[in-house]
């Protein structure tokens, strides 16, 4: 009885694995950003339902205003959340998660860019 119950109990371990490594979008929310050259930044926020995009100066504030759009999240399996804009034709993007702080945002077609989450949110 020990014997098929150490069977039953290894069979749902290596059942639940690939659940274990889904990437769920919202591991992903939060202010993430983007280091430029000269201390600039792009500040992306990845939240329920949108993603907004801004540039931050070299001290970290805003300069300019936030370009918002309407998305869908999707868990593409791994450690990949696809991001779909909704508006049509607008295409999407692939967020990796590469650690609790790091991603890299991949722009089909334009290359991926490496965002470091942002403390405090």
């Amino acid at each position: 009885m020990k014997a098929l119950f150490g069977i039953f109990a290894a069979s749902m371990v290596l059942l639940a694995a690939p659940l274990a490594l889904a990437a769920d979008p919202t591991t992903v929310m939060g202010k993430w950003i983007e280091r430029l050259s000269g201390g600039r930044g792009l500040v992306s926020v990845f939240a329920p339902g949108s993603i907004s995009f801004y540039p931050v100066d070299e001290s970290g504030k805003p300069a300019g205003a936030p370009r918002i759009s309407s998305v869908t999240y999707k868990d593409l399996g791994g450690e990949d959340v696809g991001v779909v804009f909704n508006r049509d034709g607008s295409g999407g993007v692939v967020i990796h998660r590469v650690s609790e702080n790091a991603v890299t945002l991949d722009f089909p077609g334009q290359g991926a860019h490496r965002l470091a989450r942002i403390e405090g949110n």
